[in-house]
């Protein structure tokens, strides 16, 4: 497993107020929270954090974050925890990352976490016009921090048209419990699409002898009783 070293502030304001203030001055608000752990405040430089995520800070990242003792405290008096990111919130207009939630873990307890997948070998495949379809991107895994990998693999250069890869069909170590279901398709091979036929023209048969009658909608001969009569 992949780790990277991020470091960090920590902060006593919360809410939103502070937390849009501290993003116009460049910094990102996120939270450390662990089992039988006190949540901490913190804040991170947005546009270092941000080159990280590019990189790839998936479940399949240990994230070791470097923070102060104390609010403003100097560089020499700092602490480590062992985190992965559980959730990153992003603006639904702008798209920009406003909030990260870190879960401190410990390296000698078996964690869940969802491991990206990445297919291989499509240039090498048979030129056989077929549609490679990666229906899932990620796996939902249970092991030992640095028994977790980074991503999982998946070799498609001798897949056909026709042929699927199930999760089911994964090899992995022995250490690694996959909890997505077995079934579930992760890749396959598809037939381009044909072209759609023109739809063709059926003409309406007349029985015969009834040539230039008119049609009549059965809607339009019912009788409809209004509830006014002649009078006798």
């Amino acid at each position: 497993m992949r780790q990277v070293v991020i470091k960090g502030e920590l902060r006593n304001e919360v809410g939103k107020g502070p937390s849009r203030r501290m993003r116009a001055m460049g910094k990102l608000p996120a939270v450390v929270y662990g089992k039988d752990e006190e949540t901490i405040t913190i804040s991170l430089d947005e546009r270092e954090f941000e080159k990280a995520m590019q990189v790839g800070l998936g479940g399949g990242t240990l994230i070791k974050l470097v923070l102060p003792k104390e609010p403003g405290g100097e560089n020499l008096d700092q602490i480590e925890k062992t985190t992965i990111i559980k959730e990153v919130q992003s603006d639904v207009i702008r798209g920009n990352i406003i909030h990260v939630d870190f879960q401190s873990i410990s390296l000698d307890e078996a964690i869940t976490t969802r491991v990206p997948i990445a297919l291989i070998g499509e240039d090498a495949r048979p030129s056989d016009e077929g549609i490679i379809q990666h229906m899932m991107w990620e796996l939902e895994v249970t092991a030992l921090p640095l028994d977790i990998p980074e991503r999982i693999e998946i070799d498609v250069s001798e897949m056909e048209i026709g042929d699927s890869i199930k999760v089911g069909d994964i090899a992995v170590s022995e250490d690694i419990q996959i909890n997505t279901g077995e079934e579930e398709v992760i890749v396959l091979i598809t037939v381009p699409g044909l072209p759609e036929e023109e739809e063709e023209e059926v003409e309406e048969e007349i029985p015969e002898g009834l040539e230039g009658e008119p049609v009549h909608e059965e809607a339009a001969e019912d009788h409809v009783d209004d509830g006014v009569h002649e009078s006798e």
